[in-house]
């Protein structure tokens, strides 16, 4: 063998080197971006597991609570029974989205059924969240007079109707952040079961 195949010989073994090196690297930041990809995927399903979780123990809480108020501040019964009937309502449906999406169908399902299941769970979830925060709403308006007169003076009724509000836009706000965090959840998941179909 002389020199000049001597030295492309040596050539060819340094590229199969560094190409096995490279490929060594890429399956390594391959399995890496597996594993950060299913911890976020299973980070949005947790979202999802955690908003049917307070749903239920806000509904919960909130009822008791409602009612208590209105004992103590002598409030006519209608409203604590209507605003009663609007929590049930509202658990209720949140109860029916949920009740073909859980952990067992993202993970245990084919892709297909899975992808079908989050996007319609998304289109429910979008309608479910306007309709109850504009009769939620209503139901807040409705009550302001009652806070109104509920109060000795004028300027007590008025602070409390400032007040009452407040809450009310405090509580649009935050549910409104909340939301688009759920659907950017569900549209994570989306994405991770798309990639999945593709592999």
């Amino acid at each position: 063998m002389n020199k000049e195949e001597f030295d492309i010989n040596q050539e060819l073994e340094q590229m199969r080197q560094d190409y096995a090196a490279l490929k060594e690297r890429f399956d390594k930041q391959q399995i890496i971006n597996d594993r950060l990809m299913e911890k976020a995927f299973k980070s949005d399903v947790r979202w999802l597991s955690a908003d049917k979780l307070s749903g239920l123990i806000a509904g919960a809480l909130g009822i008791p609570f409602i009612i208590a108020i209105s004992i103590i501040k002598h409030i006519d019964w209608w409203f604590p029974a209507a605003v009663s009937v609007f929590i049930v309502i509202a658990i209720w449906a949140m109860l029916r989205m949920y009740r073909d999406l859980s952990k067992e169908t993202l993970y245990e399902e084919d892709i297909l059924s899975a992808t079908k299941k989050v996007k319609r769970f998304k289109q429910q979830y979008h309608r479910y969240f306007f309709v109850f925060m504009t009769a939620g709403v209503i139901l807040a308006g409705s009550y302001a007079p009652t806070v109104y007169h509920s109060w000795s003076t004028p300027e007590q009724g008025m602070k409390m109707v400032l007040f009452l509000v407040l809450v009310v836009v405090a509580l649009c706000i935050i549910g409104f952040l909340y939301y688009k965090r759920l659907m950017k959840a569900c549209d994570s998941i989306l994405d991770r079961l798309k990639m999945k179909e593709e592999e």
